[in-house]
């Protein structure tokens, strides 16, 4: 029993103690996103590929419609566009009465603002482009 409390007590020191080695980050991933401007991604795409990159725009469907037809882009003031693979719902089924807290997002939340997304940049086929360079976002924030 005393070996075991040791041994439990020596992890945790190893674990909280502030000289403790993080687990070490994959190589080829940047601890922070790179953060890039449309115009550089259309530029020097190959740069980018499969990094994680912090980008603004305006979020549009460039599609006739939202749920048969999706094809959205983030565009810059110069019209200047990358495609952007959906990351959240189209729509969400009623909440059940009496739920608390806000709802959860879906996609609509962000078409036609300015976001600022955290995204892999990749190539491959993306519904309503073929194979094209283009976002997978894993996370957005309305500005």
């Amino acid at each position: 029993m005393t070996v075991a409390c040791t041994a439990f007590a020596l992890l945790s020191a190893c674990w909280t103690s502030p000289g403790a080695v993080a687990p070490r980050q994959q190589e080829d991933q940047p601890a922070d996103p790179v953060k890039v401007s449309i115009e550089q991604l259309e530029r020097e795409p190959h740069k980018f590929r499969d990094r994680t990159v912090r980008v603004r725009g305006r979020l549009e469907n460039e599609g006739r419609n939202y749920f048969t037809d999706l094809r959205l882009v983030l565009k810059d003031e110069a019209g200047r566009r990358v495609p952007v693979r959906p990351w959240l719902p189209l729509s969400l089924p009623p909440r059940p009465p009496g739920a608390s807290g806000p709802a959860p997002a879906v996609l609509s939340d962000f078409l036609g603002k300015d976001v600022e997304l955290v995204a892999q940049w990749r190539k491959g086929m993306l519904r309503g482009f073929g194979e094209v360079w283009h976002l997978e976002v894993a996370s957005a924030n309305a500005r």
